[in-house]
């Protein structure tokens, strides 16, 4: 029996051994209790995240254009998002590498989730991951709107097929691997603002909501 044979018998038998097939069961969508956008405000303060919220969208790109870390003159800025410049290039982008240069970026996301205060971000809106992955600090807009209870209604609405890349963000970048020492910041983004809009209980004047106990230096 040559090579072929015996590489056509092997594959014959497992062909014949294969289980008979059974549908998967059917996974109740298990609700989370509580208003979404509070969960979520909450749980992301929780992870060190920050939070702010705006009436309208163009409310929150008008507070983003006042904040230092926008400031194009002292900052590299990669930005996605509609409304926001940035400083970085397509171009200077086709080598991926040069995104350890950003120092903020900024994106959208269509979909927050209450239980866990993450946001599902995909190559749809901010194309690049490497530039979110290795940018001192993220921005992403949010519609309250968008926001559903638990994990079981976002994976019920998530169509992975439809990404190269899809990833849930929860607050900046952390470990406590080593002996429970909290390090933010160790892989990636030191921190990480949600700007939350069509917020009716958006105050007249803007309200950064951060966690009291979080390592503000990393911030600056």
């Amino acid at each position: 029996m040559d090579q072929q044979e015996t590489k056509n018998s092997i594959l014959a038998r497992i062909r014949a051994g294969k289980p008979s097939f059974h549908p998967l069961p059917e996974v109740p969508c298990y609700g989370y209790p509580g208003d979404p956008v509070a969960n979520f405000v909450n749980k992301l303060l929780e992870f060190d995240g920050r939070a702010i919220k705006f009436k309208t969208r163009q409310d929150a790109i008008e507070w983003l254009g006042k904040q230092p870390e926008t400031d194009s003159g002292k900052n590299v800025i990669y930005s996605s998002a509609d409304g926001v410049d940035g400083n970085i290039t397509e171009d200077e982008l086709n080598d991926l590498h040069n995104a350890h240069r950003i120092e903020t970026c900024v994106t959208d996301s269509h979909l927050g989730v209450g239980e866990m205060g993450s946001v599902w971000v995909t190559d749809n809106t901010l194309r690049h991951a490497a530039c979110a992955l290795l940018s001192r600090r993220l921005f992403i807009f949010l519609d309250s709107n968008d926001i559903v209870g638990g994990l079981h209604d976002a994976y019920s609405g998530i169509r992975l097929a439809d990404h190269q890349y899809g990833s849930f963000y929860t607050g900046p970048s952390a470990t406590a691997d080593i002996e429970a020492v909290h390090i933010t910041g160790a892989q990636g983004p030191l921190a990480l603002t949600v700007m939350l809009y069509n917020c009716g209980d958006a105050p007249a004047e803007p309200m950064l909501m951060t966690n009291p106990n979080a390592d503000t230096s990393v911030w600056q």
